[in-house]
């Protein structure tokens, strides 16, 4: 696995940064957006509005036939939401996951958005709050030498004591020459996670996939796309895209304060 994982040079990184910036600019364009009475679909526009007026390419729309920009999933739709015509209501809570590609290079983030805050969803908020603080704390113990396993049992430590769950099969991954690169990591302390080791050079996308109680998704008829949470709980989702450097970490791509 190790052999296998994508070390990206300055020149590379150098694009991938440029990509980061303009996903982070898009999702806080799109985070203003989001308010109820707005259609998922029409995001779906804004976002590809975006791309072509900065002359940017998408790098998730026919990615695995996947239809569209954006995945837009709201409440216990897990990942992979296909934008329709929904309009969102003010007790939603709202995931956006988009990849920006600049000159070939990929960036990937993730936010979620509790429609009008606390007062019309305290369980969503949060969850979705706690979220992106568990990933805030979890990513302190990335360091170039250290075993991805320490990062992902943190993880899930910190998550499950605090009265959530982590969907055992969804996994974050390398980022940069493709959408999905090695490795793929558990959000779980799982045993594979103990041979491979943080090196400066890769490119990650850190995804701690969250809910109230399920641990697993399913599938709804005649929609093999859209997953949901077994339990049909709330989930949530937080995103950055991380460089290990030689001296500990850089985030490219990010929404790293408080949104709600």
């Amino acid at each position: 696995m190790q052999k296998e994982i994508f070390i990206k040079s300055k020149k590379q990184i150098e694009n991938i940064r440029v990509s980061g910036k303009h996903l982070t600019a898009l999702l806080r364009l799109l985070y203003t957006k989001a308010k109820a009475g707005i259609s998922l679909i029409e995001l779906e526009f804004i976002a590809e509005h975006y791309i072509k007026t900065n002359n940017l390419k998408w790098a998730f729309k026919g990615y695995e036939w996947y239809p569209a920009n954006l995945c837009l999933s709201v409440n216990d739709c897990v990942v992979h939401g296909i934008p329709d015509d929904y309009i969102l209501q003010n007790w939603d809570l709202l995931k956006i996951d988009c990849w920006i590609s600049y000159e070939g290079w990929i960036t990937d983030s993730a936010i979620s958005i509790p429609i009008w805050g606390e007062v019309a969803n305290p369980l969503g908020y949060e969850l979705a709050k706690a979220t992106k603080k568990w990933l805030d704390e979890a990513i302190k113990h990335i360091w170039p030498g250290k075993a991805i396993y320490e990062y992902s049992h943190r993880v899930h430590q910190i998550i499950t004591s605090a009265g959530f769950s982590i969907l055992w099969k969804l996994t974050w991954h390398g980022v940069g020459n493709k959408v999905h690169e090695k490795p793929h990591v558990y959000n779980t302390p799982n045993p594979e996670m103990k041979n491979i080791i943080f090196q400066p050079g890769m490119v990650l996308a850190f995804e701690p996939i969250t809910a109230v109680n399920s641990t697993d998704f399913i599938n709804k008829p005649g929609n093999d796309r859209n997953l949901y949470c077994k339990g049909w709980d709330l989930w949530a989702q937080r995103e950055y895209t991380i460089l290990i450097t030689e001296g500990w970490y850089e985030i490219l791509s990010w929404i790293t304060e408080d949104l709600f």
